[in-house]
């Protein structure tokens, strides 16, 4: 792979990463702790009455951009077997599900803003932001992380402890899946946020590693 590959797409990680972070701290200086996994419509009115979350969606629409070019070029430096390729392609085709996923959370946000503050009935449509962004990303990620994870065992540059951490990053996200469903407070999903953040930045770290090393060591495992 040329190695300029690897390298934007690191940078395109730490911007990814960026974007990310500063969508849901945007979103806590704007209007607050989020709502999730209820039915209280005052509470959910209340939230989406703040004009300047509908605004902010145009900064996690951008953040998809890099975070795709940084998907893609760790795939090319991740696919070296097989067995490699086969896993990368699956977290990459989760990956492609997920940017749907957001596109759509992120037009039903805004949509929300724009009912709550005209009056309307919100709970239906929140129910279906809440059931596509905080159960169904959730599940997309654990795959993605979870297959990115196994096939960096081994990999020249990337830190011996990820694969291990993906895994428990994986976990994490997997469980957040029920949280809607069964009543796990919205804070105890925080773990999981914090987690993929490390997950990315060392991500993108070894990526740039991985691009600069002479040559890719793949375990015997996935080779």
């Amino acid at each position: 792979m040329d190695r300029s590959i690897g390298r934007v797409g690191a940078w395109a990680g730490v911007a990814a990463l960026i974007g990310i972070f500063g969508y849901h701290l945007g979103l806590i200086a704007i209007a607050g702790q989020r709502v999730s996994g209820t039915t209280d419509a005052a509470a959910i009115s209340g939230y989406y009455q703040h004009s300047g979350i509908a605004a902010l969606s145009v900064e996690q629409f951008v953040t998809l951009i890099p975070m795709m070019v940084f998907v893609v070029a760790l795939r090319e430096q991740l696919s070296t077997a097989p067995w490699t390729r086969f896993l990368t392609t699956i977290a990459l085709l989760a990956v492609t599900a997920e940017v749907a996923v957001i596109i759509s959370e992120v037009a039903l946000q805004a949509a929300l803003v724009t009912t709550a503050r005209s009056g309307a009935d919100t709970l239906g449509l929140f129910r279906l932001w809440d059931v596509l962004y905080n159960s169904g990303a959730y599940a997309l990620e654990a795959v993605w992380v979870f297959a990115f994870g196994l096939t960096m065992r081994g990999v020249v540059g990337f830190p011996g402890w990820l694969p291990r951490f993906s895994l428990v990053t994986s976990a994490l996200l997997a469980i957040n899946i029920t949280a809607i469903w069964i009543g796990i407070p919205d804070a105890a999903t925080l773990p999981s946020a914090l987690f993929l953040g490390i997950w990315f930045g060392a991500t993108s770290f070894g990526l740039h590693r991985a691009a600069s090393s002479p040559a890719t060591a793949t375990s015997p495992a996935l080779a």
